[in-house]
């Protein structure tokens, strides 16, 4: 079962918890933002960072994967598993372009009726809410670190999801290039492009927050990202900006799980 029954409201955020088709919202709830994603952090949660960084009051939907749990012998292809986000995409479809998870919603005072899919398009939209989070001048070195950062994310899922039984190794053989070249980059500078926040630090800071629970979890048992003491620098940060300090306080935020459930670590 979920932690998030029901629905409830806090400043800057409110949580619905999705257990049924009908809850899938297809229109902004109650008129204001509205994101829609599955109960798990994994590529909602830069978004949700975003959102609170940029003070947006908003409605994070955060659907189920039910109604059936995945079986180990299926998996991703058991009979039930995320089938009312199926039922509900067949209804989404007829109104919506491109219908998949994440997706955001808002009624803009000049854009209109605003629906983005794609997680990085949605971080970028919220970002351009608050100039500074999208770099400014070093816009460039923005787009890029974000994309980066996916890169190093993506390589992370195929471990979590689909390879478990590597994780010790990709963490002792791999991780150490990876984070050596963020490293350098960051330098000594506050943040990955500048001294100022922005969407690809958060995109960063969540691949580094799933590493160190990745490194934590007994069956890996690593130690990789200790040895850059300028990225745990970096996450400290991160985590002492107002915004997320308050944010990860609050009974909104999930710290995990970080995938759904028929990924292999979760």
């Amino acid at each position: 079962s979920s932690p998030f029954f029901g629905f409830w409201s806090a400043m800057p955020s409110r949580v619905i918890y999705a257990d049924s088709a009908d809850k899938i919202p297809s229109a902004p709830v109650d008129g204001l933002p509205t994101l829609v994603y599955w109960a798990t952090c994994n590529l909602a949660q830069p978004i949700r960072y975003a959102l609170e960084c940029a003070g947006v009051d908003f409605v994070d939907v955060r659907v189920h994967w039910g109604p059936a749990e995945p079986t180990a012998a299926e998996g991703m292809h058991t009979p039930g598993y995320k089938g009312m986000w199926k039922e509900r995409k067949v209804e989404l479809a007829k109104t919506q372009l491109f219908p998949n998870v994440p997706y955001f919603m808002e009624q803009h005072p000049t854009l209109g009726d605003v629906h983005l899919v794609q997680s990085t398009a949605i971080l970028r939209f919220i970002g351009r809410k608050k100039p500074s989070l999208m770099g400014g001048t070093l816009a460039h070195m923005c787009d890029m670190v974000l994309d980066q950062a996916i890169d190093l994310d993506w390589a992370m899922m195929d471990v979590q999801y689909d390879d478990w039984a590597s994780a010790t190794r990709w963490c002792t053989e791999k991780l150490p290039d990876m984070l050596a070249r963020w490293d350098r980059l960051l330098g000594e500078k506050k943040f990955m492009v500048s001294d100022d926040l922005t969407i690809a630090d958060l995109k960063a800071y969540e691949c580094f927050r799933k590493i160190k629970l990745m490194e934590a979890d007994p069956a890996v048992a690593t130690s990789t990202f200790a040895s850059f003491p300028r990225l745990c620098g970096f996450v400290e940060r991160v985590e002492s900006e107002e915004a997320i300090k308050r944010y990860m306080s609050s009974p909104q935020y999930i710290a995990r799980p970080l995938n759904t459930a028929h990924a292999q670590w979760k």
